[in-house]
């Protein structure tokens, strides 16, 4: 027995429905964190951790996937990573990071693979995914060591907001996705530090059409050699 005809239309009109909305979801990770071969983002750093403040360039092109190759997208840097990417029904991740000479790198993206941004992006949308404290570190006796820690740390992101407007070296984006994340931790960090209280917050903007365009990073521990460091990223410019 065939269904009657309004019936049949409401499915009809409820699958249509859930495949335009998945396929907005799927367009919105792409439209927020673009891949295309051709681009590229120059941003300007500032790095603080307590030897002071420096402040640097980082440069991302997206080139071509080599062909034959499974990735979704590939980004290189200047200082030699290749940062590969897939994407699936989850969302957008990224795997371990290679040198342009092939050797593997190392950081949170040379084991599992990394969950960069789900494919759902509605505030309240949240995941789990692998950092390494990268800024906090200190130069002191003797002879001027360089003390360094270096552990990974277990962070939990939110989508706190869809339309946040935020002002960059490259100019003004509105509806910015904006993601805060944190985690924390307590490892034996080695040297004379001992074990120590580490925690992890940060805020990343991401523009429609454009990308990363303000990342801030803050890292704190409880020891008082290597107390606090902070990171951030903003657009300087870019193009398509």
């Amino acid at each position: 027995m065939k269904p009657s005809c309004p019936r049949y239309v409401r499915l009809l009109v409820l699958s249509a429905l859930t495949l335009l909305a998945a396929c907005g979801q799927h367009d919105a990770g792409e439209r927020l964190f673009p891949l295309e071969p051709g681009r590229e983002w120059q941003y300007r750093v500032v790095r603080t951790t307590m030897d002071g403040t420096r402040e640097l360039r980082h440069v991302v092109r997206a080139v071509d996937v080599p062909p034959g190759s499974e990735l979704s997208g590939l980004r290189t840097t200047l200082d030699g990573r290749r940062l590969r990417y897939v994407r699936t029904a989850e969302g957008l991740f990224r795997l371990g990071d290679d040198a342009t000479g092939g050797a593997r790198r190392a950081g949170p993206a040379s084991g599992a693979p990394r969950l960069v941004l789900p494919d759902a992006t509605a505030p309240g949308t949240t995941w789990q995914s692998p950092e390494v404290t990268s800024v906090l570190e200190n130069t002191g006796p003797p002879w001027e060591t360089l003390f360094r820690i270096t552990v990974p740390v277990a962070m939990h992101y939110e989508v706190v907001r869809d339309d946040a407007t935020i002002e960059t070296p490259a100019g003004r984006f509105d509806n910015c996705l904006l993601i805060e994340g944190r985690g924390s931790t307590n490892a034996d960090v080695g040297n004379y530090i001992g074990h120590a209280a580490i925690e992890i917050r940060s805020r990343e903007w991401l523009a429609p059409g454009v990308g990363l365009v303000r990342l801030e990073r803050d890292e704190r521990t409880d020891a008082t050699a290597l107390s606090t460091g902070r990171l951030v990223m903003e657009l300087d410019r870019w193009h398509q």
